[in-house]
């Protein structure tokens, strides 16, 4: 049975949309957004403590963000080809994921930037991504 999903995706939330089935799964990610704190500049030649808390948030958002793609990834280890799309830096961050999967790596059949949909547009958008390309 063939198997292929357009994939909508953000650092909120992914929508893995299955092309056979118009089964729509949502994917939340519970990402704490980045710190990012004013100053940061050395006093009297130590590091202010401010910028040790920033490095430590933003290493629990880099793994926050990993676990994220990892549930994404495993949402998708049944497809036979991928569609990926979304607004921001995201989908790229994810091919590099999925890629890093030797048996997922020829899946990826596209990435592409999309503004932020509606679930209906995005339904349409995979269906007409996957016409186009006559896959039956």
């Amino acid at each position: 049975m063939d198997r292929h999903v357009g994939l909508w995706i953000d650092h909120k939330q992914a929508f893995a949309i299955w092309y056979k089935d118009g089964k729509v799964e949502v994917i939340t990610s519970q990402l704490e957004p980045p710190a990012h704190y004013s100053g940061g500049t050395q006093l009297g030649g130590k590091l202010n403590q401010k910028a040790d808390t920033e490095l430590g948030h933003n290493d629990r958002f880099r793994l926050q963000l990993s676990k994220y793609y990892r549930q994404v990834i495993t949402a998708l280890k049944d497809a036979d080809s991928i569609f990926i799309m979304g607004p921001g830096k995201a989908k790229l961050e994810l091919e590099k994921a999925i890629n890093k999967h030797k048996s997922m790596q020829k899946r990826i059949l596209k990435v592409e930037t999309t503004d932020k949909m509606t679930k209906n547009q995005m339904i349409a958008y995979v269906k007409n991504f996957y016409k186009n390309r006559a896959i039956a």
